[in-house]
C-alpha cells in the first residue's frame, strides 16, 4: 500500500497538485497538513502517517524536506521507516523510486542520495534563514522593523529570560532532549528548536569566515 504525506502551509494549488499527483502515482491514502513553517514541530498528520504504515508498505512524499525540518530529523524519519521496513517514495527524485539492479548497490546508492539531498535541505533552510536575518538587520538599521521582540535571547531585556536562554544554551550543548529541555525551564518546545536553530546558523557563519 501507498501512503503519502503531504503538507503545505495553507489550502492552495499547490496542495492539488500535489494529491493529484500522489493518486498518479497509486497513493491509497494520502495525510495532509496544513501548517506554517513556523509550526513544523507539532506535525499531527505526519505522526498519524507514520503510525499507518506497515512493514512492506511505501510512504510517499513530493519532496525529502517534508520528513522534517533538519539534516537530523529527516534522517531519524528516514531510519525509522527503514525499522519499519517501509520503502520510501520522493516524487521530486525519480531514482528514489526506481530499482537500479543490484540490491546491495540499490541500498548503498539510495543511501548516499538521501544524505545528500537532506544535507541541501538543511542548508537551503539555513541559507534562507540567513537572508531573513539579514533584511531584518537592513529593516531595523532603516527603523521600519515592526516584528515581536524574542524572549529568550543573549540580548533579551529581562534578565531572568537571558538566565534562561543561556541555561537552555547550556543544556543543548550537553545533547539534553528538547522536552527535557522545555519542561525544565518552562518554555515550549518551538522556542528552543529556535534557539537550536539559531545556534547552528551561528555555528555555520562562523565556519566559513
Amino acid at each position: 500500500m501507498i501512503i503519502a504525506y503531504a503538507r503545505v502551509s495553507s489550502y492552495d494549488q499547490n496542495l492539488d497538485r500535489q494529491i493529484s499527483e500522489f493518486k498518479k502515482l497509486g497513493a491509497e491514502k494520502i495525510f495532509i497538513e496544513k501548517k506554517s513553517g513556523a509550526d513544523f514541530v507539532n506535525r499531527v498528520e505526519f505522526s498519524k502517517a507514520l503510525d499507518f504504515v506497515r512493514e512492506g508498505d511505501h510512504f510517499m512524499v513530493e519532496a525529502i524536506d517534508r520528513l522534517g525540518r533538519d539534516y537530523e530529523e529527516i534522517l531519524k524519519a528516514v531510519s525509522l521507516l527503514k525499522e519499519r521496513k517501509v520503502g520510501l517514495l520522493v516524487t521530486s527524485v525519480p531514482l528514489l523510486s526506481e530499482p537500479i539492479g543490484d540490491p546491495l548497490l540499490d541500498r548503498f546508492v539510495k543511501d548516499l542520495i538521501l544524505q545528500l539531498l537532506a544535507m541541501i535541505a538543511e542548508r537551503e533552510r539555513l541559507e534562507s534563514k540567513r537572508r531573513q536575518a539579514q533584511g531584518i538587520a537592513i529593516a531595523k538599521e532603516k527603523g521600519i522593523y515592526k516584528g515581536r521582540p524574542i524572549l529568550y535571547a543573549a540580548d533579551a531585556k529581562d534578565p531572568q529570560k537571558q538566565a534562561v536562554y543561556h541555561q537552555i544554551v547550556r543544556m543543548l550543548e550537553e545533547g539534553l532532549p528538547i522536552k527535557h529541555i522545555a519542561e525544565k525551564n518552562r518554555v515550549t518546545r518551538p522556542t528552543i528548536y529556535r534557539i537550536k536553530e539559531d545556534l547552528a546558523m551561528m555555528t555555520k557563519e562562523d565556519q566559513t569566515k
